[in-house]
């Protein structure tokens, strides 16, 4: 598999990226662990965080998102270039209803920029296992099959998870 790198040039104030993927004979850099900006592996996800009241940590905008399973896959970008950054989903553990009586969880990123003050802008897709939202759902109906509209803040649009 080919993996993006990036190659930067900073002109007056000015930052300019670029990507090109590795020739055959270049190196690829290894993956990082899950959650890091590095290129992501296929699996679960990070575990959802419950919390009361979850708060954004550092800046980040959410480009989109969608449901693989029991994964939630989120593409981000913000800044930086300097330091590893991590992502975490919280979810405040309640369940609330929209205009049309669908279950509605709200959902907050929690981006760690680690104290990264550089200005490139990096792109990142974390994963996160949303099974504790089907298990927390089964719990509180009774069924084990239903669905979820994931409201993530900052993200345009829900998200349907269905399980």
């Amino acid at each position: 598999m080919r993996s993006l790198m990036w190659s930067a040039l900073v002109v007056s104030g000015l930052f300019a990226a670029c990507t090109h993927a590795p020739a055959k004979d270049e190196p690829a850099e290894p993956s990082a662990d899950m959650g890091t900006a590095a290129e992501q592996k296929p699996s679960d996800g990070q575990a959802l965080l419950v919390q009361a009241n979850p708060q954004p940590q550092d800046p980040i905008r959410i480009e989109s998102g969608r449901v693989e399973g029991n994964t939630l896959v989120l593409n981000v970008s913000h800044g930086g270039g300097c330091a590893e950054h991590t992502y975490a989903l919280a979810w405040d553990g309640t369940f609330q209803a929209n205009a049309a009586s669908e279950t509605v969880a709200n959902l907050v990123v929690v981006h760690n920029a680690n104290g990264d003050r550089c200005k490139a802008i990096m792109f990142a897709e974390p994963r996160f296992d949303l099974r504790a939202l089907s298990q927390a759902f089964a719990a509180k109906s009774g069924k084990r099959a239903g669905s979820v509209e994931l409201v993530v803040q900052g993200l345009a649009s829900p998200v349907r998870y269905t399980f």
